[in-house]
């Protein structure tokens, strides 16, 4: 009798090891498995700090688990935002003008247009980096417009590459 009670003790223990071991690799693998899934999803969308992760991690368990239903005006002041974050650039194809580089400004020759609007007189305030100058500042005739650009040194022409409405 004693010795059937020291088998089903042995039994028992080897058993809740057992249990223990497979629990461990699971939580392992899930732990693993949630890794992956943010890992190719912060890949895919360029996510570089802690909070484009946070938010991403609220997002699933938003959407999928639903622990946080979002109401309607939730709902329409993340469109809001999303449309707010999305560029205000109106300039669709980038444009070369010609200029001239005077002390730190580059003045640009020709009128020009950016979405039917019109500018002249457009000059831009330089800052260098190396050999390139970039545009810290702009200023025209006609100030509904905004634009950065960027040019080499000695060279008579800038790259717009953004102007927005303002």
């Amino acid at each position: 009798m004693q010795e059937n009670n020291n088998n089903n003790n042995y039994l028992s223990v080897r058993r809740k090891h057992f249990l223990w071991i497979v629990f461990s690799l699971v939580l392992f693998g899930a732990i693993l498995y949630c890794a992956s899934v943010v890992s190719d999803y912060a890949e895919e969308n360029d996510i570089e700090n802690f909070d484009d992760a946070k938010e991403f991690g609220l997002g699933i368990l938003k959407r999928d688990l639903a622990l946080f239903p979002e109401n309607d005006t939730a709902e329409e002041e993340k469109k809001e935002m999303q449309k707010e974050e999305k560029s205000k650039n109106i300039l669709k194809v980038p444009i070369l003008l010609d200029c001239s580089v005077e002390e730190g400004k580059a003045v640009v020759k020709e009128p020009f247009e950016v979405a039917k609007n019109k500018v002249t007189g457009g000059v831009f305030e330089l800052a260098s980096h190396g050999n390139t100058m970039y545009s810290l500042n702009f200023s025209s005739k006609e100030s509904a417009v905004y634009c950065k650009g960027t040019l080499k040194e000695g060279q008579q022409k800038i790259f717009v590459y953004y102007c927005e409405k303002i």
